[in-house]
């Protein structure tokens, strides 16, 4: 299906990936073919150069009224101070705002970083200052917690996700509900936390307990970012499906995760144009078509094999251009935030010391400054 047959809206992603500099043009073009107007991009840590964020800053700078940045936390605390990540993280949300993001994502949530990253509970002690100042500011947050609950069932999880590791039933992951739990407990003590959770917090088969979150907290929403899996809950439950997007349409997101298998495949592959197509022609068809849908086989990565065909929503205009860019603009802004170049500048070079400082100290990890040394150049000469 071609862009032109969907309806003519400006559309707002809120969660592209960008995993490197080179991909700038690339992803540009995607977007412009893809008719993606603006774009946030979610920044995630890497193991080699530990933040992404100078390369988000670095598009933003290039693209300035077209580019949103959610910053990535230091993950670096987590092993610097784990008792203080709290008051660390607060600290630094000053410094991500005023050199230019637009909120914060955090992949924390994801049950693979939970056992990588010595993660504290969120609802801890340890974490209440960041919770507290996020909640105080109404600094946006994009934030992934869990993953499909079929993970954590031999029986019920896809094949392709088994191999790629995400299997989570073995005792050593940490437990889908008590997750849940733990971010229960944080929105109890912070109730005006305004937080987007990304793909419909998994909870796309548990639509009565979404709502029951959305009713009792008013700044909390979700994004359509894939997982194939919502798409197959909403196809199977189209009526009450639909039920539910028109009463909660100020609520719901548009997002795709273009970039997400450039960022995950080892080595980095090129942000693919039919791949990123895919993504959008999915969401698309679930909001905009009142029939049948199917899907190209095996085009959208971590969609696996699907033969049968999907069922669309047929939403009104109305709830679809706020989908599709109004509630984002009235969540975080209609226009990206301005960049401080002198800042990034210094933060690329605290980033760059960080990474040789854990390069020496932890064997067998890579550290490559060499991204984040010409992103460093670069600010400091328009500075």
């Amino acid at each position: 299906m071609n862009m032109e047959e969907f309806l003519n809206s400006p559309i707002l992603d809120c969660h592209i990936h960008y995993p490197h500099p080179a991909q700038m043009q690339n992803l540009v073009q995607i977007c412009d073919t893809l008719k993606i107007d603006r774009f946030n991009i979610v920044c995630t840590p890497d193991r080699s150069r530990l933040s992404l964020v100078p390369d988000a800053l670095h598009l933003k700078a290039h693209h300035p009224q077209r580019v949103f940045v959610f910053g990535g936390l230091d993950i670096s605390a987590y092993f610097r101070a784990p008792q203080q990540v709290g008051t660390l993280f607060a600290d630094s949300l000053d410094l991500l705002t005023t050199a230019g993001c637009d909120g914060i994502k955090m992949i924390e949530g994801k049950p693979d970083m939970r056992k990588m990253l010595p993660i504290p509970p969120f609802d801890s002690a340890v974490f209440a200052p960041y919770w507290e100042k996020m909640a105080r500011t109404q600094v946006p947050l994009l934030f992934h917690v869990n993953d499909p609950e079929e993970f954590w069932d031999a029986a019920r999880i896809p094949d392709w996700a088994m191999q790629r590791g995400w299997f989570y039933g073995d005792g050593t992951f940490i437990n889908n509900e008590s997750q849940y739990a733990e971010i229960f407990h944080v929105l109890s003590r912070n109730p005006t936390l305004k937080v987007i959770f990304a793909h419909f917090f998994f909870f796309s088969a548990q639509l009565p307990r979404l709502a029951e979150l959305l009713d009792r907290y008013p700044t909390v929403y979700v994004d359509l970012t894939p997982g194939i899996e919502m798409y197959r809950n909403f196809s199977a439950s189209i009526e009450k499906t639909r039920e539910f997007f028109i009463k909660y349409q100020d609520r719901i997101l548009f997002g795709t995760d273009i970039g997400a298998r450039a960022l995950l495949t080892n080595p980095q592959t090129d942000i693919e144009l039919t791949e990123s197509r895919e993504r959008v022609t999915l969401i698309r068809n679930c909001l905009e078509n009142p029939g049948e849908y199917t899907l190209q086989p095996g085009s959208g990565f971590l969609f696996g094999r699907q033969e049968a065909p999907f069922r669309g929503l047929g939403l009104p205009e109305a709830v679809l251009h706020k989908i599709y860019h109004q509630n984002f603009e009235k969540i975080v802004s209609p226009t990206p935030r301005p960049l401080n170049p002198l800042l990034i500048a210094g933060m690329c070079a605290q980033i760059e010391t960080m990474i040789q400082v854990l390069g020496s100290s932890q064997p067998g990890v890579p550290g490559d400054p060499s991204v984040v040394r010409e992103i460093k150049s670069y600010f400091e000469s328009i500075a």
